[in-house]
């Protein structure tokens, strides 16, 4: 009988590894310039004034319309007023929003955004059903296994090697304390 009621939750463990085995193929930059991935975010001016707080996560993560809910919240960011005056908060919108996942020719920004209905506005990463499904593994074993160095999913670099560059695929992940390093 027990392995019976197992067999929902392996059914469910396998679709899931199979969605994420074919995302992987389009969040995997396998050269420069490729449109795999996410689009790196590397403006000097959005990585200074983002990147000194927090990873500086790429704007094709989340659709425009929530970039603009983040800046409408500066003066709220996770418990922190930011204090940016008008022309830094209008170069930082207009940054994001350009590059936003919904105007990305990037493949991984598609994936993402396949899974966004036009009525969702996420404001974080993990109210993305992909990101939570892809994710899901992995907030078990911070849960589970104390040797896991990392303890939030915060800073997508600590796991995703590549993550500046905009590549999450699955053969550059290497968890702190689980996995050793596989740098290219």
């Amino acid at each position: 009988m027990r392995r019976c009621a197992l067999l929902p939750a392996a059914v469910l463990a396998a679709a899931v590894a199979l969605q994420a085995g074919a995302a992987d193929d389009r969040f995997f930059k396998d050269r420069p310039g490729s449109t795999n991935g996410f689009f790196a975010a590397r403006d000097p001016f959005y990585v200074k004034e983002c990147g000194s707080c927090h990873f500086p996560y790429s704007p094709g993560l989340l659709p425009a319309r929530s970039w603009e809910r983040y800046v409408q919240r500066f003066d709220s960011h996770f418990g922190e007023k930011l204090g940016f005056d008008d022309a830094t908060r209008e170069k930082l919108r207009a940054y994001l929003v350009e590059n936003a996942a919904d105007r990305s020719s990037y493949e991984g920004s598609k994936v993402f955004m396949e899974r966004v209905g036009p009525e969702q506005t996420p404001y974080r990463l993990n109210e993305v059903r992909l990101f939570r499904e892809m994710h899901f593994i992995i907030n078990r074993v911070m849960a589970s296994y104390p040797r896991v160095k990392v303890k939030t999913l915060s800073d997508c670099s600590v796991c995703h090697q590549y993550a500046a560059e905009g590549s999450f695929g699955n053969s550059e992940l290497a968890v702190p304390g689980l996995s050793p390093t596989t740098r290219r």
